[in-house]
């Protein structure tokens, strides 16, 4: 009986989020195999927009970790997504990041959860670019299966400015343009090397995503977003 409310729920998550694609008139091409529930794996891809987890949710019922939102999202996150294990935190609480830090270790090694995405950068970046990858994802233990979304800017840009436009402007946006077209890889697994630190495993995995999806690396922080640069480090720049 569990297991079948577990399955029914996956398949709730993954058909709201092809009925989200629909709305923009998605044109979405997946190549490579489907991903599989496994334990000690977890799946990392670049972000551009929240539309990301959308995107890749209607193929395969992800727990993806996320910052807390307000209004709307946040009544997703809490009722419909908490389904599928996805986990929350606050960025501004650094508590948080020790008991997300916790929550990650436990559900990679859960045989029976289901597959775990991160976004590593942190922050949408606007498909162009990919910045430095947070470490936490990569000192987990686990396989680690990369994963490479490239947006075609032919109809609209999917990057999401959370500074300027609001999540539901973003999706109004998407759904009065022609279409949101975009590519999805998912590449090959890989695996911590011996006397590979997490920080070059990052950069290695971030190299496979940036060179099949396009972007440019560029060696900046993404939360620098989220602050005003010092006066000393705008005259280095």
């Amino acid at each position: 009986m569990e297991f079948i409310i577990f399955s029914f729920q996956r398949a709730l998550v993954e058909l709201i989020c092809s009925f989200f694609v629909a709305s923009w008139t998605g044109v979405v091409k997946y190549h490579g195999p489907r991903p599989s529930m496994r334990p000690k794996q977890v799946f990392v891809a670049n972000h551009t927009s929240m539309i990301d987890f959308i995107i890749l949710e209607q193929m395969t019922a992800f727990a993806v970790i996320m910052q807390k939102h307000p209004g709307w999202v946040g009544l997703l996150q809490s009722t419909i997504l908490e389904s599928v294990g996805c986990i929350w935190f606050n960025r501004s609480e650094a508590k948080d990041r020790e008991i997300v830090t916790r929550k990650l270790r436990e559900h990679s090694q859960g045989a029976d959860n289901n597959p775990l995405l991160i976004f590593p950068e942190g922050t949408c970046v606007n498909n162009q670019y990919s910045v430095m990858f947070k470490k936490g994802a990569f000192e987990l233990g686990c396989t680690v299966c990369p994963i490479a979304i490239k947006y075609n800017k032919i109809f609209v840009d999917a990057f999401w400015n959370s500074r300027k436009q609001s999540f539901t402007m973003h999706l109004l946006q998407l759904m009065t343009s022609w279409a949101v077209v975009c590519d999805v890889w998912y590449l090959e697994p890989q695996n911590l090397r011996p006397g590979e630190t997490p920080i070059e495993f990052a950069e290695r995995i971030r190299d496979i995503i940036s060179v099949r999806a396009g972007l440019k690396k560029v060696p900046w922080d993404g939360y620098l977003k989220y602050s005003r640069p010092s006066p000393k480090h705008r005259e280095r720049k």
